[in-house]
């Protein structure tokens, strides 16, 4: 009879044993399992296009910064076989010493009216750096006083001023203060000259 006992108690005991782990089993299944991530498309990213470098503008020529303006017997030839009627002109510095030298003259009016016994009437080559542009011509200053010892800016020169009109090869928007030209010119007296020729502008100054 006690062994029946132990028998009945020992199966008893097993179901016991059996359940907690049946229900572990369930809870497992019950429980889903984690889905894998699904995998990111990344769709290839084309390089940009390079941008098209934006078209320069034509550029300017404009006047020479500095210029050589010495006569030298080539240039003369080469003028006087354009302009033949120019033949034998006068070169406006060679004037400019003249009126230097000749102490009488102390004002602007009385330097003009010999500037004009020299000049009125003929061919004059003038030289140096052009000021007051129209959009007929510009201005050149012709200097009648001789500078001073004393000061080296040479702000004691004393000039008066040449009205260049009609001038060829002149372009207003191609031009800035100071641009040094040579320019051939009929002058007829005043302080007034015309027609003109820029002589760097219609290729003969080289």
């Amino acid at each position: 009879m006690r062994i029946e006992t132990a028998k009945r108690m020992r199966r008893v005991l097993a179901a016991v044993a059996v359940v907690p782990a049946l229900m572990g089993c369930e809870e497992q299944a019950e429980t889903p399992a984690a889905e894998p991530a699904a995998a990111t498309a990344t769709a290839p990213v084309e390089p940009a296009a390079p941008a098209e470098p934006p078209e320069e503008e034509p550029k300017r020529t404009g006047r020479p910064a500095t210029l050589d303006l010495a006569l030298s017997d080539a240039r003369r030839s080469a003028i006087e076989a354009k302009y033949g009627d120019a033949k034998g002109f006068v070169v406006a510095k060679d004037l400019e010493e003249k009126l230097k030298k000749n102490e009488a003259i102390k004002e602007k009016e009385a330097a003009v009216k010999a500037f004009d016994r020299m000049a009125k009437g003929k061919w004059v080559l003038f030289t140096g750096p052009a000021v007051n542009f129209t959009d007929d011509g510009f201005d050149l200053g012709i200097v009648y006083t001789p500078q001073l010892p004393n000061d080296p800016m040479g702000m004691s020169r004393q000039f008066f001023e040449v009205t260049l009109e009609e001038v060829e090869g002149y372009d207003k928007d191609a031009w800035k203060v100071g641009n040094p030209v040579a320019v051939l010119a009929k002058y007829q007296g005043g302080g007034k000259a015309g027609p003109d020729h820029e002589l760097v502008a219609v290729d003969v100054w080289k």
